[in-house]
């Protein structure tokens, strides 16, 4: 801060003109009396973000050190086991089909060699061969090998790679979105992207959200401070937060929902004339009164039209302002079965 000399400007909190002091910050001047009130409010607006930090950065310390705890392993060994004992049931099979194969040319060789040996034990005992009766026998021989060695190599294995036994595991991270307001503070900038990291602290949104029957992938946009933290199309309500960041409450008059369901567009909830989300504060839009669907810490704003809870393959919920401005969106897509 500095004191202005080329003009006089009145306090922005006492409309005093005397000894006024302009912020560089926010570009507003205060009195010698305001002037230390307002260094007070950056400072506890300081304090809070260092808490956050803090409190990011042990929740980090925690995350690295529970790695080899997180669920995805034992899916992974899950994986790991099952995959492991159908190739061993593959393999076993493979073994059966081998020996039954081996085992019916053996068997037709005993045949065919049993035809020759009854003529040979019938010949030797009666002594009644001749030069055409050997070279008979030796032709039979003969065939008898070639068709035995043929028949052994025969047998092959095919590998058919486009009917894999084993799903390949593959390991893959939803990228969340957020929109940076080009008008915030880039102080604030990091702590955008320490909320979007740590979304499952603050609850933002579930990368996959359940029904009885469908399973959708989710992504939040947030531009600015009021945003759209949750859709829940099971117990029919939706979460809106005010973050806090910019320090103000933000009034909702005229502010509507508009949702997207397969390209349909339809506006389905207007705010209460005269709503202020306060700062650092939640509200709910709740498909009629659930006691369940409740919480102490959230607002509740009652919505009764059911036609709001159409589900498709393809649902985008907006938050649009008193300007027609879409200010934050929730998109969920059906996911393949």
């Amino acid at each position: 801060m500095h004191t202005s000399t080329n003009s006089r400007k009145t306090c922005s909190k006492c409309d005093k003109s005397t000894g006024a002091f302009s912020c560089d910050g926010c570009q507003q001047s205060f009195c010698l009396k305001h002037v230390a009130e307002h260094r007070q409010e950056l400072t506890s607006q300081m304090d809070y973000i260092e808490q956050q930090h803090d409190i990011f950065h042990e929740d980090l310390l925690n995350q690295i050190q529970k790695n080899n705890e997180h669920i995805l392993f034992n899916q992974i060994n899950q994986w790991e086991k099952e995959s492991i004992c159908k190739i061993e049931q593959a393999a076993q099979q493979a073994r059966i089909e081998l020996h039954q194969i081996l085992d019916n040319i053996i068997d037709h060789g005993k045949k065919s060699l049993n035809k020759i040996s009854l003529e040979l034990r019938r010949a030797r005992e009666l002594d009644d061969f001749f030069e055409k009766d050997l070279i008979q026998w030796r032709q039979q021989l003969n065939n008898f090998h070639t068709e035995i060695e043929r028949m052994s190599t025969s047998i092959n294995i095919i590998d058919d790679s486009s009917t894999s036994l084993i799903k390949p595991m593959e390991i893959v991270r939803d990228q969340t979105i957020k929109i940076s307001d080009t008008n915030r503070s880039n102080q604030f900038s990091w702590l955008s992207n320490v909320k979007a990291l740590f979304h499952d602290r603050f609850e933002k949104l579930s990368s996959i959200e359940h029904n009885e029957t469908k399973k959708y992938s989710t992504q939040a946009f947030i531009k600015g401070s009021i945003g759209i933290i949750k859709v829940n199309n099971i117990d029919h309500y939706i979460d809106i937060e005010n973050d806090g960041l910019t320090g103000k409450d933000q009034d909702m008059t005229r502010w509507i929902i508009r949702r997207d369901v397969d390209k349909q567009s339809k506006n389905i909830y207007k705010f209460p004339d005269n709503f202020i989300l306060k700062y650092r504060s939640n509200v709910r839009i709740l498909y009629n009164k659930t006691s369940d669907m409740e919480e102490k810490d959230k607002e509740i704003l009652i919505h009764e039209d059911m036609k709001f809870w159409n589900i498709g393959s393809h649902v985008t919920t907006y938050l649009i302002d008193n300007n027609d401005e879409e200010k934050a969106s929730i998109v969920q897509i059906l996911a393949p079965l």
